[in-house]
């Protein structure tokens, strides 16, 4: 199993362990063949705990992680305004680093 596929997996346990604490109405809005897919994707030898007295952002997550959540929050919990100024940003910086390269 390579790195990618670990990294990943532990991921998927932290977002699940994080979606825990977050409003149910939040949690609805993500498709649920997207959490069955981490909930089979998760590494069950793996355990992460959320701490509640701090922020997602203060939380020890890992890169993987903190991506996914990014991505629920663009593709279904940002409001129509946001979610546009979110993929204008990530096309410039898309387009920057391809520039860049």
């Amino acid at each position: 199993m390579s790195s990618y596929d670990l990294d990943y997996r532990m991921a998927c346990t932290e977002v699940l362990e994080v979606l825990k604490h977050i409003p149910k109405k939040q949690v609805e809005k993500i498709p649920k063949n997207v959490l069955v897919s981490m909930e089979r994707s998760k590494r069950y030898d793996y355990r992460f705990k959320f701490d509640k007295t701090k922020t997602i952002k203060e939380q020890n997550i890992s890169k993987t992680a903190k991506n996914i959540l990014s991505g629920f929050y663009r593709d279904y919990w940002a409001d129509g305004i946001v979610k546009k100024m979110i993929l204008a940003k990530e096309k410039f910086d898309k387009k920057n680093s391809e520039t860049i390269a």
